[in-house]
């Protein structure tokens, strides 16, 4: 009798410490902060409450596959880059893998691979590429990396870049001809001129080509996310779903590399 009154004390112990603990403790994953822009057409964008988009698919079967869940974090791009450094967010989507930002960020294998694109206004019947450029003004988003890519095609600085904080800001100085051209990544621009119904195109074949990939902080937090979404990001491209992701937005796959166009010689 008296070890069955000490096992029922036992149990009712069990069951009390258990009713003590949230029902969700157990199921709790952690969490990958990733930050991203309100408006990052077709890459991430708020539908109804809900964050879509290429890269959120991405990041969404990554956090899948390393079994954490993703808490997306949006400010303009100038604050996102602040809250990697500072360490309030773990990582960006559709953040360019350059040999400048290795100096700062240690970062994943590639997801996808990304061009440049010039858009002009949808009544310029005078550029029609880079070749066009010469002596014309050429904008960029503050902080992106298109900036330095075009720079990277134009070693004798014969044209004029500026940048600025906003895209709206600079597809409405595009569309007015107070800026001759934007320049920003391909998809990007395909993708916010269809969406947006905005009164520009898109000229000349794409350029400079670069791997994008997920960037995380030098430290033993970032260290051990990346060698985690590392060996995620191999298991979706041999199984298929990066391209499957890619083709579902682009109707292309860009988890390849496609063939390079190298820069013009200073």
């Amino acid at each position: 009798m008296k070890l069955l009154n000490l096992a029922l004390v036992a149990c009712s112990i069990l069951l009390l410490n258990a009713c003590d603990k949230p029902a969700s403790q157990a199921d709790d994953k952690p969490v990958l902060r990733v930050g991203a822009t309100p408006d990052g057409y077709p890459h991430y964008f708020s539908e109804n409450g809900t964050v879509k988009g290429f890269s959120v698919d991405i990041l969404n079967a990554v956090a899948e596959k390393i079994n954490y869940k993703v808490e997306w974090v949006t400010s303009d791009w100038v604050g996102v880059l602040g809250s990697l450094e500072t360490g309030k967010i773990d990582t960006v989507g559709n953040f360019a893998d350059t040999p400048e930002r290795r100096l700062k960020y240690d970062f994943s294998v590639p997801y996808y691979y990304s061009a440049a694109q010039l858009a002009v206004s949808k009544n310029n019947e005078s550029i029609h590429g880079l070749q066009d450029m010469k002596g014309k003004t050429v904008a960029a988003d503050l902080g992106s990396n298109y900036a330095k890519v075009l720079k990277e095609f134009d070693p004798q600085n014969q044209i004029k870049l500026v940048t600025f904080e906003g895209q709206d800001v600079i597809f409405n100085a595009v569309a007015q001809g107070k800026i001759d051209a934007f320049v920003s990544g391909q998809v990007i621009l395909l993708g916010q001129i269809k969406r947006k119904n905005l009164p520009l195109k898109v000229v000349g074949q794409p350029f400079g080509v670069k791997q994008v990939a997920l960037p995380f902080r030098k430290d033993a937090r970032g260290e051990d996310l990346r060698k985690k979404v590392d060996v995620a990001l191999e298991q979706l491209r041999a199984d298929g779903t990066l391209r499957k992701i890619s083709e579902k937005w682009f109707d292309q796959d860009l988890s390849v590399k496609p063939a390079t166009q190298e820069p013009a010689k200073g």
